[in-house]
This record gives structure tokens, sequence and C-alpha cells, in this order.
């Protein structure tokens, strides 16, 4: 393997394992979507900003091993690879921060995240408490085409703020092979052994030809795939890992690790497979500080941290007072609708028949959407 294969298989596994670290400190017994890349991104803004053990707590937890020079690099390189869509895929990106006017923020800091991730920057009386918060809303509003409007509240504002960084996100994608919604059927999923519930489960058979299926003693993982304007395969796919042992997901997540995952996406076969999956919408807000955290991100949550000295020409000492991650995704027929939005304030024949396996997602199960094999949005339907 070349040197630049393995480092790239490195760089993955550590996006991957920033997501399962995140998802661990979710409450697994409740459906959840987030967006390990949005987070990724918006956390960026505060690597540019950051020195000192700050930036070093920022870089490990997303890009382990890695140099200030190549953790740059390599997010500034994702955010192009992932926005560099063919048509009939929609994939909208940006991010912004909102900053205090007439704060001394650094043009240097400006100019690195501008060139970087693509960020602007707009100036606001956050006096006007009503107006920015407008702003600020209105901004996310429009990246996602209306799935997150709501991304900071009036009551968040707290009198010594200066800066609120946000990344938002909004992909859409029709499947590769549509499901056909005559075939759509209520079906029994089960939460427990007590508990079950009657939903709509969409369905589809895949020809032996059919690159999508991957398995282990943990999971079974289908690998369905979206397409372009040609009616071609993308590089997107949304991937549903289903546990073998039938209400075992809580057990089988926090055993699975980066390189697991990474051999499950990457080691697929071409099988006959019968699929059952649900339709399913979920929408998440969480704050994300105690999650940062168990990443290894701490220091920028210290009201005093004096490491912020890429951000603003000012001896006043800067802490993070929250992250707050909005997600949503649909899944039906068509293909997937998700958006995202992250913020956070700066305070054959002639053989024997195939084997057909039977991939039937009647109980919970883990799901991430990739671009390649890079996780855009982690979560678990339950």
């Amino acid at each position: 393997m070349s040197t630049q294969k393995k480092s790239s298989d490195a760089a993955i596994r550590s996006e991957i394992e920033f997501g399962l670290n995140l998802l661990c400190q979710q409450n697994l017994s409740e459906p959840v979507v987030f967006s390990p890349f949005s987070i990724s991104l918006c956390v960026s803004l505060l690597h540019a900003a950051s020195t000192g053990k700050t930036r070093d707590e920022i870089r490990e937890a997303l890009l382990r091993s890695s140099t200030d020079k190549k953790f740059e690099e390599y997010f500034s390189s994702l955010l192009k690879t992932v926005t560099n869509v063919p048509s009939g895929i929609d994939v909208h990106i940006a991010n912004h921060v909102f900053c205090l006017k007439d704060y001394p923020i650094k043009k240097p800091y400006l100019d690195t995240v501008k060139e970087l991730y693509n960020a602007d920057a707009t100036p606001l009386d956050f006096t006007d408490i009503e107006k920015s918060v407008k702003v600020m809303n209105e901004y996310v509003t429009g990246v996602t085409k209306g799935h997150i409007t709501n991304i900071i509240t009036p009551e968040q504002f707290e009198k010594d703020l200066v800066a609120v960084f946000t990344n938002a996100l909004y992909f859409k994608a029709d499947w590769h092979a549509k499901f056909e919604a005559s075939r759509t059927r209520k079906q029994n999923f089960y939460t427990s052994t007590e508990s079950k519930r009657s939903i709509d489960f969409m369905s589809q058979n895949y020809a032996e030809g059919t690159k999508i299926y991957s398995e282990d003693s943990l999971f079974q993982m289908i690998q369905l795939p979206y397409r372009n304007s040609s009616c071609e395969e993308s590089s997107f796919a949304l991937n549903i890992f289903l546990p073998k042992a039938r209400f075992g997901l809580k057990d089988a997540i926090f055993t699975l690790t980066a390189a697991r995952l990474q051999d499950l996406l990457t080691n697929t076969n071409r099988k006959c497979c019968n699929v059952a999956i649900p339709e399913w919408k979920i929408e998440t807000n969480i704050p994300l500080n105690a999650a940062l955290r168990a990443t290894g991100i701490s220091l920028a949550f210290c009201v005093d941290n004096e490491e912020f000295r890429e951000l603003a020409e000012t001896e006043n000492t800067h802490g993070i007072s929250e992250i707050a991650h909005s997600a949503t995704i649909e899944v039906d027929e068509e293909g997937t609708t998700a958006s995202t939005c992250t913020s956070h304030r700066l305070h054959g024949r002639g053989f024997p028949p195939p084997k057909i396996i039977e991939f039937v997602a009647d109980h919970p199960f883990l799901f991430v959407l990739t671009k390649d094999i890079h996780p855009i949005f982690m979560g678990i339907y339950c």
C-alpha cells in the first residue's frame, strides 16, 4: 500500500472515529441524526482562531496525528470534494462568522477562513438581539432550503457575546435504483421484545451484479447509492448497519471501531439482496459541549482561555459558551433529503442459483450517509 493511500485511510478513519465518539455521547434509545462533517467544518473555524494547546486538542480530535498545515489542507480539500458534485445531486454548504460590530476581528483570520473554508463574515449589532437572531436564522433557513429555521434564540445571547460561528449543510439526492411506491407496505418495526409499531416499509430486489452488501460478526450492511442527472451511480450513498443481535444496537455501537466500520464500507460484495427498509424522518437539536469534551476538546470551553489569539486584536480572554447542532434527514422511495447546521458562540447463468440475502431493517439500526466513504451524516433509527 502506498504511503499516500495509508495517509488517506488514516485520515478517513479519524473522521469516522470522531463521528462514532460523538454518537456514543448521545441517547441511543432515541432516533438521532447529526453531521460529523458539518461539526468538523465549524470546529475548523475555531482551529484557525486558536493557538497552543487549544489548537492541538482540536487538531487531535478531528484529525489524529496530523500537523496544523495538514489539518487545514485536509479539511479545505474535503470541503471541495463534498461540494464538487454532478448535476442531479443538490449539495449546499456555507460557513459563516457573525461577529460583534466593531469588534477587532483580525483580517488575517478572515482571509484564512475565506481561503480555506470559503467562510464569510457579517458584523452585527448584538445589542439589537431580535434583529441579530433574525439575520442568523434567515441565513441558515436559506442554505438549508427551509429545513432548519431556528439555530439560535434570543435567550442564547449573552451580554459578552462577540462571535457566532456557523456551518449549514443541505443535501438532496435520488436513489440510483428508486423504490417503487406501489411496493411500500405497512410492516412491524420492533424497538424491543415488548414494543413494536406499524410503519411504512420500502422494498427493493437487487441482482447479484450489484455491489452493495457486506457483513461481519456484528452487522449486516447495505449500501444504497444515489444517482446523478444521467441516472448514473454517484459517489454518495446511504449505508445501513443492521445489528445481527436483534436488539443489540447499543452494545454493537460501543463495540464498533472506526477501522471496523471503514472495512464494512469498503469491502462490499456482489450479492442478490431483498431489501426492506423503513421510510423515516428524523429531526435533532443537540448541544455538543459535553460530547466534544469527550473527544478531547476541553480548553476551548474555558471562559478565561487566552489561546484564541488568531481571532482578534484584543487582550481579552475568550471561551466557547455553547456549540449547538441541528440536523434533519428524510428517507423515502425517491431518495434522501438531509440538512444540518452547527453553530458555536465564542464567548449470472449456468451456475447454481445464488444465495439471496434478506436484509430487513425491522429493528434499530445505525446509518451513515457518505461521500466516497467520508461520513457526512450519521445517526440511528429506532
